[in-house]
């Protein structure tokens, strides 16, 4: 029936490698299945035994053990020989060519793709014309080799849900009124229930910012390795886990914020997110979770941490290849199966999947500020339609080290992302003349420390304050942050009171857990509790 959607050169190259190496059976780069060999009985069987042999232990598997396995199946054995397996088998062994395997695997499975589709009801044409002339099939099967498994979804995805979204679904955020409707309602409900959002990690950002808002979308710009996963990880940490340690008060203490947050990591895998919250929340040096050298009753502190985090509504996706719908899916299905309101997305850039996404709607090629921008919109715009809070990152150009004024125009990529912002900042460490016109205000403030990274707020939505500088002493390895003071972009001092105001206090309050959900009495964990932990470094040859 899929006698045109099938290539029995790819057959062959595949199964003779699996002979010469049962491993690949098993490779979760390059996944394999019966339905990638199912267009005749005779090679179905055949990846059937050469899976089952390999799952019993065989290291190499020839012709012979392939005939000796399938002799116990009647039906099977039958059709084996009515095939002439044994001499079938002998010529692929030979002719197969494991430089060649990947090459060979992607054809198989692009054919097994086309033929899902297929089976689905989905005529595949626009994809791959098998009923073209003799004069166009050469240039249709070139045009299909060119092609990878993930193209090919790409295309039916704009075929069946993107193009048609576009073409016949309705903004769903537009909204007509007169302008004084519902007026009395709202400045009663800010009355009780003022714009302000969960405290982040930086008191002076909660000052300037009013939290984190719901329906907003944030964006934090740094260059690249001065840590955009590391400050995001210390604002997830603040709203999600309830406990955190004290390093002056040598304890836990209760915070009462839990409220379900997902990180999405877009280059650091999981496990390298996990050190950074377990520091974060245990105020162990991460370099001492990753060297596994502990001081004395850190590693009780750490352990304490995991437990905390493990009963916390906080969540880690990691997808290194994205586009802009994998970003708001995942957003949507935690909103929806965890009711999930905080999101922090690391990072706002280009990828080869969202680059074939936008293009494929476009129907044109898009520059990489064009692309940006698109991206910021879109989730702007689901910011709104779920009312969730998202967080994001971007990276800065080149300028940016030798800039006197640091906003919009230091974006890397387009200094339009700004305009669907409600909060855009540039944080960035400062330097040797920057620190030179800091020390005049320092010489006024007794007994506080040189700032070592500035928070530059370009723009802040419904904001008294902007282009103002939070000044703040951060310690990236337990990502601690302490707002010191604040000056606009003159460097002219601004007083402003980093204390939590009433609002703020209300709305921990508000998203406080109740006292039965969690642990409230957090373990206390003297410095001398344990003896210092020293375990062998894994480059220790």
């Amino acid at each position: 029936m899929y006698e045109a959607l099938t290539d029995k050169r790819a057959y062959a190259n595949t199964l003779g490698c699996l002979m010469k190496d049962p491993t690949l059976v098993e490779d979760i780069d390059r996944p394999l299945d019966r339905e990638d060999f199912n267009t005749e009985t005779f090679y179905d069987l055949l990846f059937v035994a050469i899976y089952n042999l390999s799952m019993q232990g065989c290291k190499t598997i020839d012709e012979f053990a392939i005939d000796s396995y399938l002799s116990g199946f009647k039906e099977q054995y039958k059709i084996f020989q009515e095939n002439k397996g044994l001499e079938y088998l002998n010529n692929i062994k030979e002719l197969s060519s494991l430089e060649n395997y990947d090459y060979y695997y992607h054809r198989l499975r692009k054919y097994s793709l086309l033929r899902y589709y297929e089976k689905q009801g989905l005529d595949t044409k626009f994809i791959y014309d098998t009923s073209v002339d003799e004069f166009h099939a050469n240039e249709e099967q070139q045009k299909f080799d060119n092609y990878s498994e993930q193209d090919i979804v790409s295309m039916v995805e704009s075929n069946l849900v993107i193009n048609p979204t576009m073409k016949y679904c309705t903004n769903t955020l537009t909204t007509e009124v007169q302008a004084a409707e519902g007026g009395i309602e709202l400045i009663e409900d800010l009355m009780k229930i003022p714009d302000v959002g969960l405290p982040l990690n930086n008191n002076g950002l909660n000052t300037v910012a009013r939290g984190a808002r719901k329906g907003c979308l944030y964006m934090r710009s740094l260059l690249q390795g001065q840590g955009k996963s590391r400050l995001a990880a210390g604002d997830a940490c603040k709203m999600a886990v309830p406990y955190i340690y004290d390093v002056k008060k040598k304890k836990y203490i209760y915070t009462g914020l839990s409220e379900p947050t997902l990180y999405i990591t877009t280059e650091m895998p999981v496990d390298e997110i996990q050190t950074i919250l377990y520091a974060t929340i245990s105020k162990v040096n991460e370099e001492h979770i990753l060297y596994g050298t502990y001081e004395r009753g850190e590693l009780k502190r750490v352990k304490q941490a995991i437990e905390y985090i493990e009963s916390s509504p906080l969540y880690i996706v990691h997808i290194p290849d994205f586009s802009i719908e994998d970003i708001k899916n995942i957003i949507k299905k935690y909103n929806r199966e965890f009711g999930v309101e905080y999101f922090f997305f690391d990072y706002i850039s280009t990828s080869l999947r969202l680059m074939s996404e936008i293009n494929g709607k476009s129907r044109m090629g898009l520059k990489e500020h064009q692309l940006l921008l698109v991206f910021a919109t879109e989730l702007k715009t689901i910011a709104q339609q779920l009312d969730v809070f998202i967080f994001t990152a971007s990276q800065l150009n080149g300028e940016a080290q030798m800039a006197t004024y640091k906003d919009q125009n230091l974006l890397a990529g387009s200094k339009a992302l700004a305009n669907k912002l409600d909060v855009g900042i540039i944080s960035m460490r400062p330097s040797r003349s920057e620190q030179e016109k800091l020390e005049s205000i320092l010489q006024r403030k007794f007994s506080i420390p040189m700032p070592d990274i500035g928070h530059w707020v370009y723009k802040v939505r419904r904001g008294r304050l902007t282009h103002i500088i939070i000044w703040s002493k951060t310690n990236l390895g337990t990502m601690d942050e302490e707002a010191l003071f604040v000056t606009d972009f003159d460097f002219n001092l601004i007083d402003i009171d980093f204390t939590q105001i009433e609002q703020v206090e209300a709305k921990i309050q508000e998203h406080s857990v109740l006292a039965s959900r969690v642990d409230d009495t957090p373990i206390n964990i003297e410095e001398n509790d344990d003896e210092p932990v020293q375990t062998k470094a894994a480059f220790d040859w």
